[in-house]
């Protein structure tokens, strides 16, 4: 890989909004100069999806998960209103495990804790699924890409006491100065999404955190710049300018700094 790639470290790319047009997709993120899209699974469904992809085009870096909401869809109540669809969750850990295990995957994720859609009640199901994975993701020494809505504490405290090192904050939305405690106590990374450009709590992250802990990610086909539209990966070219512009850098600059980043966490080589 260039020294001068684009990359987004957290996107959905088997959502169904890709499904018409996927390829051109890709082609508009090559041709805004990224060279690594890391695609992060849900459930068993688009976790085998993701595999099928990275086999295709090697920009697509595979993560596999289990959602939150899908780690503990056992317990939900009637008429939830998310679609979950019933799988072993057991079975699928010992899957994302053996994928590890053979080297076939660049991080575990999506996984974490979510008290948004869920509520208390569910609590020790949710972290027991999430660290096992953490586990699978320390052993094999990968990044674990992580889900923390509206129970970031917690989060930060189970990967200190399961002493994870490589972990990667998605579109963390808790109180900056946690963040930037866990970037510089526990060497976190934080991965800002391109609705940073209308967000001055992302916006805030990216001025005050380490410059060397921020990644960028899309959260596509969510999280948009343009409220309404769907996002995509080569979105990710706008968040790294706005930083540029919030540190006192040049564009340049930043998209190297935060191309190093990713290469520090994902163990690529950096040139």
């Amino acid at each position: 890989m260039s020294a001068s790639s684009y990359v987004d470290v957290h996107t959905h790319l088997t959502h169904e909004k890709f499904r018409d047009d996927l390829p051109a997709v890709l082609e508009r993120a090559t041709a805004a100069g990224l060279s690594a899209i890391v695609v992060n699974g849900l459930e068993p469904l688009s976790n085998k999806m993701i595999l099928d992809l990275a086999v295709q085009n090697p920009m697509i870096k595979p993560a596999l998960g289990i959602y939150p909401v899908d780690a503990v869809h056992p317990f939900l109540p009637d008429g939830f209103p998310l679609e979950v669809r019933p799988f072993d969750v057991k079975s699928e850990i010992a899957f994302i495990r053996d994928c590890a295990a053979q080297g076939l995957i660049a991080g575990v994720g999506e996984c974490g804790l979510d008290g948004y859609w869920l509520d208390s009640s569910t609590a020790p199901a949710q972290e027991q699924v999430f660290e096992e994975l953490l586990d699978i993701a320390k052993t094999y020494k990968i990044p674990a890409i992580i889900h923390s809505r509206k129970l970031e504490k917690r989060t930060f405290e189970i990967l200190k006491s399961l002493g994870v090192e490589k972990a990667n904050l998605h579109c963390y939305c808790g109180r900056t100065q946690w963040a930037l405690e866990a970037a510089e106590k526990q060497g976190y990374w934080f991965s800002i999404p391109a609705n940073a450009t209308v967000s001055e709590s992302f916006q805030k992250m990216l001025k005050i955190l380490p410059i060397e802990k921020i990644l960028t990610e899309t959260d596509a086909p969510y999280l948009s710049p343009q409220r309404g539209q769907r996002n995509e990966p080569a979105t990710v070219v706008g968040t790294v300018a706005l930083m540029a512009t919030l540190r006192g850098i040049t564009t340049e600059e930043a998209r190297d700094q935060v191309y190093r980043n990713y290469c520090d966490l994902f163990g690529e080589q950096w040139t």
